[in-house]
């Protein structure tokens, strides 16, 4: 430890110095930037740049995982942020604002850099140096745009391959293949698999238009309730899959009965107006541990499904609970 330093200081500057930006900076250099710059914490879901607002700031990716999203924050994840990197800098050395969204996935901690101190720090070096990283920028810039507006592009083309033509959501295909992807992190998330209550004497009574429009009212109530993180894919019939990848078993059971209640609580209309009898959804949670396959993820929600449908229905269980 240096001298002059406190324990969290010391570690700050360890932080500092182990991220790619600043590897190499002497140390006088390093405190008067810890000196300058300031801690900034993020939950699941918070935005930390977007394009409607000017950025001032050059991020430090200290802990955790942010995401990148381009066209808006609810749109598919183009690539994701670990610690060690910067964020924001193209936007600061440029002065215009960010072409994508960034969002955190989970608890992360940042140290944000003023672009006064940056720029200074740049211009002190050689002005040279500043006029080559403004036209880089722009480069990297104008062509990143190009590229992301190109990926946009194919996936309104694959769109229809991936999404269930009646609810708007991801479909079975689509979540055969993302799923073990999107399991292979070091963290707990959980998956929910939930089903409507007594589907087919709903549709006996309200024939099949009007059990489809019980599973769109479903399928809204999901994407209202949901965060921008959250995966919900139809599974079959009227089985939906949810997936939580922040959550473990106290935050899934947070948003399960909140889904839970608020489908209950919803108003099922038949396209010419008329106000058809609500519906209840069972659901079973699991929570995924690293090494998990996702086919023994989907049984364990399955035999959740079971357990809650024989609590009564309209109910949550979950692999934490006692049978």
């Amino acid at each position: 430890m240096g001298p002059g330093h406190t324990p969290g200081e010391y570690s700050l500057l360890a932080q500092l110095a182990g991220n790619a930006l600043l590897k190499g900076v002497p140390d006088d250099l390093l405190n008067r930037i810890a000196a300058h710059g300031k801690l900034r914490a993020l939950a699941p879901g918070d935005i930390l740049l977007t394009p409607d607002q000017e950025n001032t700031q050059l991020y430090l990716l200290l802990s955790g995982r942010l995401a990148v999203h381009f066209g808006s924050p609810d749109s598919a994840e183009i690539s994701q942020l670990d610690p060690g990197v910067s964020v924001g800098e193209i936007s600061v050395i440029d002065g215009t604002p960010p072409t994508a969204y960034v969002i955190a996935k989970m608890d992360c901690q940042v140290f944000a850099i003023a672009r006064e101190l940056v720029i200074e720090l740049v211009e002190s070096a050689n002005p040279v140096a500043h006029n080559l990283l403004r036209q880089i920028t722009r480069w990297v810039k104008t062509n990143k745009q190009h590229f992301m507006h190109a990926r946009v592009r194919i996936e309104e083309l694959t769109n229809d391959a991936h999404l269930d033509a009646l609810t708007g959501l991801y479909n079975r295909r689509w979540l055969d293949r993302a799923l073990p992807r999107l399991l292979e992190v070091d963290h707990p998330q959980c998956l929910i698999l939930l089903d409507v209550d007594r589907f087919k004497h709903f549709n006996d009574t309200y024939g099949h238009l009007g059990g489809d429009q019980a599973l769109i009212t479903l399928a809204n109530v999901l994407k209202t309730t949901l965060r921008p993180y959250d995966y919900a894919a139809r599974y079959g019939g009227d089985e939906f899959v949810i997936l939580l990848p922040n959550d473990g078993l106290n935050g899934g059971t947070e948003v399960a009965e909140r889904i839970r209640s608020s489908i209950a609580s919803h108003r099922i209309c038949h396209a010419d107006g008329s106000v058809l009898s609500g519906i209840t959804v069972s659901l079973g949670m699991a929570q995924h541990v690293p090494g998990m396959a996702p086919e023994s993820l989907i049984a364990e929600a399955d035999r959740q499904l079971y357990l809650a449908k024989a609590k009564g229905r309209n109910a949550l269980s979950h692999d934490g609970q006692q049978p």
